[in-house]
């Protein structure tokens, strides 16, 4: 759930962090402490035995000015091994009474406390070790002097060392935890608070209509805001660029259909009152015309219709062979209108292409051609290279284009009034469109040499291959 709320989402990535910190904290903390405790105990258990043993020799010097016929220690020390009651056993501090402690004079145990009763016959190592007496374990620190003889152990049970370390922690901690649930608290407000903006933005654009695509304002916008504000604002702008296109499209397409249905009402309802069947062959031969020019423009629209929201996929193609068919099958039209049409290139060049958009591309330029030259002229579809760009040039010796007209005729719909030859005005535009998805270049201009107009595409990626054909 929380992955889909972006409050819980961003409370979890605050958090997380914190609680990371105070575990982080928390090992440091403990780590410390536990190494401080065990220098303070350390030290305390060095001092004890440092002390005692100076109270040993002191008591040592002071018996030896009363007695200074004793032969050797032994005759001085009880044989009986004494129990001594510690003080600290007494105490009040806990602490305390965790502490025990043997004195040995060499290997003969003299004295020890009654926590030390059950730590075995032998003393331990010289120094700080660790050991476990009875299921417990024990801090000993022992303290050997060769001068005197004496060895001083003194011990403290681990569990003192833990308790503190626990209560230290313990005092540090509680209110970093507590203050976990008031820093959530916190900053789930404070997400609640920081997120309204977004949430009033999401407000805004929920109670628009559909057709409603004007910009958000972002007057008062935060700075993060923004970004996102812009983005859904270049998106509006992109729909309703794309709904008034549409509209045109489908404005300008039901005023072209409507002629030729208006045309064929007409003619029906001349052909019914005709009562020559002369005359009446002569009026469905041109409704056959009308159904012609009503089909091929119907065609249009779709093809750019598809062009528009078609995703097209590409190959190597050979622009050479797919043009030299094209004009083989146009031959018979211009043929029928009594134009020369003739197909040129100097080396086969291949690019990279969709198939049904060159077709496409070349049948309305070579139509297009033959349909604006006048009868004995010449039509000449020519592929040629020029460094990595590939040429492929339609040209007429028909009545050409005026000038300024020229950068509008790839526009949807549009025709030059002079022309007398019928179509809809989307030739150009359906070229212009399937160049534009193949990456290629349209160029309209007027021959420099005479009459005629010479069509231009330009590939970018074009690969001269003359020995063998794409894979």
């Amino acid at each position: 759930m929380w992955k889909k709320s972006l409050k819980a989402r961003l409370t979890i990535y605050v958090v997380l962090p914190v609680m990371l910190a105070l575990l982080v904290i928390g090992g440091v903390g403990f780590y410390s402490a536990y190494n401080e405790a065990q220098e303070i105990y350390d030290s305390e258990l060095s001092h004890v035995a440092s002390l005692m043993l100076s109270l040993l020799r002191a008591e040592d010097q002071e018996e030896a000015k009363h007695n200074r016929t004793a032969d050797d220690d032994d005759e001085r020390v009880n044989p009986d091994i004494i129990e001594l009651g510690s003080d600290f056993d007494d105490t009040s501090q806990r602490h305390e009474r965790q502490l025990a402690f043997r004195i040995w004079k060499g290997s003969k145990l003299l004295f020890y406390s009654r926590k030390a009763a059950n730590f075995g016959e032998e003393h331990v190592i010289a120094g700080f070790s660790d050991q476990e007496i009875e299921g417990k374990e024990w801090r000993f620190y022992v303290l050997p002097d060769a001068k005197s003889g004496y060895t001083l152990e003194v011990a403290q049970k681990s569990k003192v060392r833990t308790l503190l370390i626990t209560k230290v922690l313990t005092t540090i901690f509680s209110p970093l935890i507590l203050l976990l649930p008031i820093v959530l608290i916190v900053v789930w407000v404070g997400l609640r608070a920081g997120l309204k903006p977004l949430l009033a933005v999401s407000d805004a654009v929920k109670r628009r209509s559909a057709l409603d695509l004007t910009p958000l304002p972002t007057c008062h916008s935060l700075t993060e805001i923004t970004p996102l504000i812009d983005s859904i604002n270049g998106l509006l702008a992109n729909l309703d660029y794309a709904l008034k296109k549409e509209q045109r499209f489908t404005d300008f397409a039901a005023h072209e259909l409507r002629t030729p249905i208006a045309i064929f009402k007409t003619q029906a309802q001349t052909a019914l009152k005709a009562t020559d069947d002369v005359q009446r062959r002569m009026i469905l031969e041109a409704q056959v015309q009308a159904a012609d020019r009503a089909t091929n423009m119907v065609d249009q629209l779709l093809t750019l219709a598809r062009l528009e929201h078609t995703d097209i996929p590409t190959e190597t193609l050979s622009l050479s062979d797919i043009a030299q068919e094209i004009v083989q099958e146009r031959l018979p039209l211009a043929e029928q209108k009594q134009v020369a049409l003739s197909f040129e290139q100097k080396t086969p060049i291949f690019i990279h292409g969709n198939k049904e958009l060159l077709t496409i591309i070349l049948s309305n330029l070579i139509d297009n051609a033959i349909k604006y030259t006048p009868a004995h002229g010449e039509v000449t579809v020519s592929v040629s290279a020029e460094g990595n760009t590939a040429i492929l040039c339609v040209s007429d010796t028909g009545p050409g284009i005026p000038e300024d007209k020229l950068p509008h005729v790839t526009e949807r719909f549009y025709r030059v009034f002079r022309h007398q030859q019928p179509g809809a005005g989307l030739g150009l535009t359906i070229v212009k469109r399937a160049a534009d998805i193949m990456g290629a270049t349209l160029i309209l201009r007027n021959k420099s040499t005479g009459r005629g107009l010479e069509s231009i595409l330009q590939f970018p990626t074009a690969t001269n291959i003359t020995s063998k054909s794409p894979s």
